[in-house]
């Protein structure tokens, strides 16, 4: 897919799948959702709880790996699937600083609460939940579309 249909299967992504290595060296990935930052770089908001295997991985080495599958469709007839997927790898870092983590829960709540007071929302989850970064070194699309 061109850069832009890559990008707007991204943005419009319901969830993806973060993947990460474990401690262990073993793999782990687990299906989230996420907001996108397109500033100066390319970048994903994600939030998590305090605590859990996801930051015992992230603590282990900040490489990963995140795939969103966009608008499937099975063409039965053709033995085939019409799919739109990206794929990024890059890296994970926790956000620490409190005007960048407010910023990303807010773009988390525009994303899935449009309508509602999204400010309420990124304050309120604030001190309970951790905003994750996951900032994009390369980024491929790719699409099938059957024709008749």
């Amino acid at each position: 897919m061109s850069g832009e249909d890559t990008l707007r299967v991204l943005q419009q992504g319901v969830f993806g799948v973060l993947s990460l290595l474990t401690p262990e060296g073993t793999p782990y990935g687990i299906p989230l959702t996420y907001a996108v930052r397109d500033g100066q770089r390319l970048s994903l908001y994600i939030h998590c709880a305090r605590e859990g295997r996801k930051l015992d991985c992230l603590h282990a080495g900040g490489a990963a790996h995140f795939v969103v599958v966009g608008a499937t469709h099975v063409v039965p007839e053709k033995f085939s699937i019409e799919y739109e997927s990206v794929m990024l790898e890059g890296s994970l870092s926790e956000v620490t600083d409190e005007a960048e983590k407010r910023q990303g829960l807010l773009c988390i709540a525009e994303k899935y609460s449009a309508g509602f007071d999204g400010a309420a929302c990124a304050d309120a989850a604030g001190k309970a939940t951790r905003v994750l970064r996951f900032d994009v070194e390369s980024m491929s699309g790719k699409r099938l579309r059957e024709t008749s």
